[in-house]
């Protein structure tokens, strides 16, 4: 045998290898733990795959096309070709396949993708070894695995870039748009962004760190290294640390030579987070000096061609103050916008001057402007206005008799001012008139029954208060030092709206019409608590409630004694873990925490001889991660003076059924007050994961980072 046929002796015997282990990776599923080794092995899954796939095409191309090559040639390199490939396609598909286990790897893209990947090497084996076998067509092998491996390649794409990756530069344009001021803040102005640049790695088929930003409820779950939201002081969340890293940074998000965000797309996104991450409201019912409105803009403006001559260079910005701002709509358009900022330094006089450029004026933004004494007449002549913000400028309907005579007006924004339903017949000469914003005028939908207004579907806006619709306040914010203290603990309570009335309760439950005390003055927690606070507005929906958990330190001579070890790589400092004063974040892996899963938690505690009336746990609950409530708690105590235990206190949780955001949880059991010579605590995991987890049969974990008694 020489040398030639000693190398394809060994390499067909290894593509039987190869299917034995693919055969016991697909037998065993997740149960396998792949070795540090092999997950190397597994990420170079993304580098092995372009050489069969080059291979397999030279071989399909002369299976399915004789003649390229003299026969006895051709034959001889179809079968190098295919062997070097199906070698290649054995190694690849294991590689993917241990890829596939690790974290953020999930969903149906992926199982597709898997399979096809081992249908690609199975019809390779079948290619090759039944190629010169007669009853059997090698050309109709060949022709399904080229189906095969084209199928696998589209699904693989799908994993790396998302699912819309190729077509998206065509589909760019076909997205339904809305116009700005129907935009809803999260859905049309932040979504998007997240959607652009970020979900390609963090989607339901590929979630890097356990973190997917496809959907709100995953956005807001937060991922393996917490959650993305610092509401006591966002400059800290997790999200914008991780946008403001260098590019050069490992964490830096997106990834370098990823496409990154524009400046207006970063400071949306921390306008957003410092906003308190709001899911629902429009962008109409801002304020019209917010930073939202100047941002989002370019998102919702649609390019259009204005042939009007432009004004000179110069004269446009000798127009430009600290006050008012004139600028092109978009580079080299002549068409401009005119900006006013500054109520108490608004000064009528200058609204003659922009008469210099009222043929190349296309939007005049006014809002919060004093107008109620200053006419409009000035704008006559103003030929190319086509958005008008009026938005609490205190205009009257007499006032407004002027804008009639503009030309091309199509949006109209005249909220907050008192008007009348006399306003009706001037909207109604308005012909090129598409939108209105008329909440908080005194007007409502009745009055607009029999207008024109309503057969020309001209779009009339009366936001949360006209049409009876609510809008949900963001939590309230709260700002401390130490959620583990000494003494006593001062805690602020504020919120971004400073109108809004903020209700807390220390008792762990939600503050509502009958429980909670309304919030005066700084808080003193003195004690081992859960603040619970809500925000209230006449107008508005209460927020949902602001949870922080406070602990007041053992006693520094308590000491504690785990009879138990923890589980796997979650075994922090043992003891001294539970007992540090240092509380763990959501970061599951920071060290801070005690895990365990095949015992309970065993933790004897000696008390200081002082009395003591609450025993109060730390957790944290991570479904997605595996990390469950307990399945049972217990305490039990010896009296001074006595070695009999007694039950102290126990609760039974309920297993959850569903996946539940990334939280930490404060759990106080109160004891009956007294001194004892010990106590006992059995933190008792969940043995068996719910058939809806994708764990499911697995032991579950429970977390704990510190126990205090007080």
């Amino acid at each position: 045998m020489n040398n030639m046929n000693k190398w394809i002796s060994g390499l067909e015997n290894l593509l039987i290898v190869f299917a034995g282990l693919l055969l016991i990776f697909i037998i065993g599923g997740q149960g396998l733990v792949v070795p540090a080794v092999l997950q190397v092995l597994g990420r170079s899954h993304p580098l092995l795959l372009h050489f069969p796939i080059v291979l397999l095409l030279l071989a399909i191309i002369f299976v399915l096309i004789p003649g390229i090559l003299p026969e006895n040639n051709q034959k001889q390199f179809t079968r190098i070709f295919l062997l070097i490939a199906a070698f290649f396609a054995g190694i690849t598909v294991l590689s993917g396949w241990m890829l596939s286990m690790e974290e953020g790897y999930e969903g149906n893209d992926l199982e597709i993708h898997k399979w096809l990947g081992v249908a690609v090497f199975v019809a390779t084996l079948l290619l090759y070894f039944l190629r010169n076998i007669s009853g059997y067509s090698p050309k109709i092998i060949a022709s399904a695995l080229a189906i095969t491996l084209l199928a696998a390649g589209h699904w693989g794409a799908n994993l790396t870039h998302g699912s819309d990756f190729l077509m998206e530069p065509l589909n760019a344009g076909q997205q339904d748009q809305v116009p700005l001021e129907e935009a809803l803040v999260f859905d049309h102005v932040v979504k998007p962004i997240l959607d652009k640049k970020c979900v390609n790695c963090h989607q339901a088929s590929k979630s890097k760190g356990d973190l997917r930003l496809d959907e709100i409820n995953f956005i807001q779950a937060g991922g393996k290294s917490g959650a993305l939201f610092d509401s006591a002081a966002w400059q800290q969340s997790l999200l914008v640390e991780r946008l403001d890293l260098p590019m050069d940074e490992k964490k830096h998000m997106p990834p370098k030579g990823k496409v990154q965000l524009t400046q207006d797309e970063l400071a949306i996104l921390k306008l957003w987070v410092e906003d308190g991450a709001p899911v629902e409201g429009k962008l109409a019912t801002m304020e019209a000096e917010s930073p939202w409105h100047t941002l989002a803009a370019s998102l919702f403006t649609e390019t259009t061609t204005y042939d009007f001559e432009p004004a000179d260079e110069e004269l446009i910005e000798s127009l430009n103050n600290y006050y008012r701002r004139v600028r092109p709509l978009y580079p080299g358009s002549p068409a401009l916008e005119v900006n006013y900022y500054g109520t108490a330094a608004f000064a009528p006089a200058s609204l003659a001057e922009l008469n210099k450029v009222r043929h190349q004026v296309v939007s005049v933004n006014m809002a919060r402007m004093p107008l109620a004494e200053v006419g409009l007449d000035w704008l006559d002549g103003f030929d190319k206005i086509e958005e008008l913000n009026l938005n609490f400028t205190g205009v009257s309907v007499e006032q407004l008799a002027a804008i009639a005579k503009l030309p091309n007006l199509q949006r109209l924004m005249l909220a907050g001012n008192t008007l009348s339903a006399e306003i009706i017949p001037t909207l109604e000469t308005m012909g090129q008139l598409d939108f209105v914003s008329l909440w908080q005028t005194g007007l409502d939908a009745g009055d607009f029954e029999e207008s024109k207004l309503k057969s020309n579907q001209v779009v009339i806006e009366w936001g949360f208060l006209g049409g009876g619709e609510t809008y949900q306040l963001n939590a309230p914010q709260v700002k401390y030092d130490h959620v583990l203290f000494d003494k006593t603990e001062k805690v602020t309570l504020k919120h971004p709206i400073g109108t809004v009335k903020i209700k807390y309760t220390l008792d762990g439950n939600a503050p509502d019409s009958l429980n909670g005390n309304w919030y005066t003055e700084p808080i003193t927690v003195d004690q081992t608590c859960e603040l619970q606070a809500v925000a209230y507005a006449d107008g508005w929906e209460a927020s949902l409630p602001q949870t922080v958990s406070f602990y007041r330190k053992s006693d520094e001579t308590v000491r504690m004694n785990l009879n138990t070890s923890p589980s796997g790589n979650y075994q922090g400092k043992g003891t001294e873990t539970l007992m540090d004063g240092e509380k763990g974040d959501v970061n599951y892996a920071s060290g801070a925490w005690l895990g365990f899963k095949d015992q309970p938690l065993d933790l004897e505690i000696t008390p200081s001889g002082e009395e003591l009336s609450l025993l109060a746990i730390s957790m944290m609950y991570h479904e997605e991660a595996h990390i469950f409530p307990p399945k049972r708690i217990t305490i039990q105590g010896q009296k001074a003076g006595s070695s009999q235990w007694t039950d102290l206190a126990q609760e039974t949780f309920d297993v959850p059924s569903s996946s539940q955001p990334n939280r930490l949880v404060q759990l106080r059991y109160e004891l009956p007050k007294g001194r004892y010579e010990k106590l006992r605590l059995k933190v008792f995991p969940v043995t068996n994961v719910p058939a809806w987890h994708r764990g499911a049969g697995d032991k579950a974990w429970v977390f704990v980072d510190e126990v205090l008694v007080n």
